[in-house]
């Protein structure tokens, strides 16, 4: 796939604690109750130094806090993780997203001063925010937007249409410059697609889909289009054709765990709390000693073989004879949930 010294972006996951209960997130039951398999693990600083040598950090263009359960501001040691990362790479881009509604004012100055960019999702005003975003404070998310905007941040406003908020976009966006946000960008999410059942859906745990054409994820309307091409969607999972979007970025993605994977999409499969445990596909290529920076180096992980591995599934007949389904579904060249929520 690509190797060790090729690598030039990281997706780092720093935590799986998080202080709100949204709707569609796989790290609860649909907003209640935690996913049984989360434990709360964590990357320590000493998880980071241990594995990222200057001389690699000098190799890398862009390092970001995101993920699959977590909120990187609750991590206990992002600040210093991103500060070692800035001190062996001036010109790396480092950036995070956030629901920005926890820790103090003195560390969103402080954060200002070392990362290139924030991602705040904030998914409406504050009658709707708080509606997906369970246990959302608005009250401490604006405080917390303010103060890294005054402090020299550049604040990216990441809008989720539902169908409760969507009336609200032009009044957040005027407000997002009114405090100086940089980006105000409108998401049409692609979780009114159901992964499991392979076909769209018009409300979920209570969301419902947005009304108007332009707020609605363009690939929804694909499904239709690709059953009829293709018989079925199975049959087009089977069929299509790869283009891994880490690939072109040389990217790889590290889980609070350690777990290292190209992306976290294949991560995401681990632990779906409505699967029993290792049902998932994934897990016939996981040695869990062999590719977590908490049991050996990066150095061996690679070595292991497991990124070939994930390529090489992409060639096979079916996902029942070894392709990687959730690779097929994210990123086959006909259908492309992830994009479509910018466009």
């Amino acid at each position: 796939m690509y190797s060790l010294l090729e690598v030039r972006a990281i997706h780092i996951e720093p935590t799986e604690k998080c202080n709100l209960s949204c709707l569609m997130c796989d790290r609860n039951k649909n907003g209640g109750e935690v996913n049984q398999y989360l434990k709360g693990r964590e990357l320590t600083f000493e998880d980071i130094h241990r594995t990222f040598s200057p001389s690699f950090i000098r190799q890398l263009k862009r390092i970001y806090m995101c993920g699959n359960y977590g909120e990187p501001a609750l991590a206990k040691d992002t600040l210093p993780i991103f500060k070692y990362f800035r001190a062996h790479n001036e010109d790396i881009k480092l950036s995070m997203v956030t629901n920005g509604s926890v820790r103090p004012v003195w560390w969103w100055k402080e954060l200002a001063t070392v990362v290139n960019s924030v991602r705040f999702g904030i998914d409406g005003l504050e009658d709707t925010h708080k509606i997906y975003r369970q246990n959302a404070i608005w009250s401490i998310l604006m405080r917390n937007l303010k103060t890294y905007v005054d402090a020299g941040g550049y604040a990216i406003w990441d809008y989720l249409v539902f169908g409760h908020n969507e009336h609200q976009i032009e009044e957040a966006r005027k407000l997002s410059e009114k405090i100086g946000v940089k980006e105000f960008v409108v998401k049409k999410t692609g979780r009114f697609f159901s992964n499991v059942k392979l076909k769209g859906k018009n409300e979920h745990a209570g969301l419902v889909k947005p009304k108007k054409e332009q707020n609605i994820n363009q690939s929804l309307k694909k499904e239709l289009e690709i059953v009829k091409k293709y018989g079925s969607m199975d049959n087009y999972l089977d069929q299509v054709e790869i283009d891994c979007k880490v690939l072109k970025n040389k990217e790889i993605y590290i889980s609070a765990e350690g777990i290292v994977l190209p992306c976290c999409w294949l991560a995401g499969q681990m632990y779906k709390w409505y699967w029993p445990p290792k049902a998932a596909q994934i897990w016939d290529f996981i040695d869990k000693e062999k590719i977590s920076i908490k049991k050996t180096s990066l150095e061996q992980v690679f070595k292991s073989g497991i990124f070939d591995r994930i390529k090489n599934s992409w060639s096979k007949p079916s996902c029942k004879e070894g392709k990687l389904k959730v690779c097929a579904l994210k990123c086959g060249k006909e259908l492309d949930q992830f994009g479509d929520q910018f466009k």
